[in-house]
């Protein structure tokens, strides 16, 4: 049987994967801006692909994505200057921006985003707009739906979160799920569960990886373009060579008006390797992807007992 993914088995196509490898994928990725060529659900569909591909190489069932705005505090993204390009491309007020500002605890502009007071009436069923509210909802969100793939008789997950702050996410929802697990005898005992961030898994294969973190960059960039073909538009990358892309590398890497950090001129040269207009290919990212499978499988599916 080919079908891997859950929401569109019926019953019998999920036990015909599920009885001989008990093993689930749960993709944990976001909506999130990156640049003027890339899809804002870049770190849903890579881990999508990755838990689809990782279920049709090593066996299980690959389920649907989880996918939230990651913390919308920050309300695209957490650089004063990507916020001003992310408005002027999606023509959106700028108060939307105003109503979660990046600012030090002095007030200054900074990376911070301290929680604002209401000034409209209260609702009956008032969100929570705090950072620690957000980052809550979410990993109750996650926690959830291992639940959920624990109650379909999965007895082993692979949680594969898609973008930076996730892991931490994913790694809690692990304990709130146990935790909940444990509160009905009939649900037996939690299934085992694992977090695996594939970016940290790829640092062998591509070593300017271990120098700094990247967004919207040559390797984030080629492996969209296996995991989601068609997604990308390279031709609207800016074409002046010391221009920096928009949403390319963050803080601390960058200076708001001076470009690349001169406090980190040693890491230079590895910017400019990333730069998504250097040679951003779909082979590059088949070979960044299959480095990343094979970690998977030593590291999660044979240990796990699966394969």
């Amino acid at each position: 049987m080919s079908e891997v993914r859950f929401d569109r088995m019926v019953p019998a196509d999920v036990r015909a994967r599920r009885d001989p490898c008990n093993l689930a994928y749960l993709p944990v990725g976001s909506l999130e801006w990156h640049g003027s060529h890339m899809p804002f659900g870049t770190d849903y569909l890579t881990v999508t692909y990755l838990a689809e591909e990782s279920a049709r190489r090593f066996g299980g069932v690959a389920f649907p994505p989880i996918y939230w705005g990651d913390v919308r505090y920050f309300l695209q993204e957490c650089r004063i200057e990507w916020r001003q390009t992310y408005v002027r491309e999606m023509d959106v007020p700028e108060g939307y921006a105003a109503a979660f500002p990046l600012q030090n605890a002095d007030g200054s502009p900074g990376y911070e985003c301290p929680t604002q007071p209401d000034d409209g009436p209260l609702p009956t069923e008032a969100l929570d707009f705090s950072k620690e509210g957000q980052e809550r909802f979410f990993t109750h969100l996650i926690a959830r739906a291992l639940l959920a793939i624990h109650l379909y008789g999965f007895r082993r997950i692979i949680i594969l979160p898609g973008h930076g702050p996730n892991p931490e996410y994913c790694r809690r929802a692990e304990e709130v799920y146990r935790e909940n697990a444990l509160r009905r005898s009939a649900f037996g005992p939690p299934a085992e569960t694992l977090s695996f961030f594939y970016i940290e898994a790829a640092k062998e294969a591509e070593p300017l990886l271990k120098n700094h973190w990247v967004h919207a960059d040559k390797w984030e960039g080629s492996m969209t373009m296996v995991a989601a073909p068609g997604t990308l538009r390279l031709e609207l990358l800016p074409t002046d060579p010391q221009t920096i892309p928009p949403a390319y590398l963050g803080h601390p890497y960058l200076t708001e008006s001076e470009g690349y950090n001169p406090e980190l001129k040693d890491l230079w040269p590895s910017f400019d390797a990333l730069d998504p207009r250097n040679a951003t290919s779909a082979e590059y990212g088949q070979a960044q992807w299959e480095a990343v499978l094979s970690r998977m499988q030593g590291d999660c599916v044979v240990v796990g007992g699966a394969a």
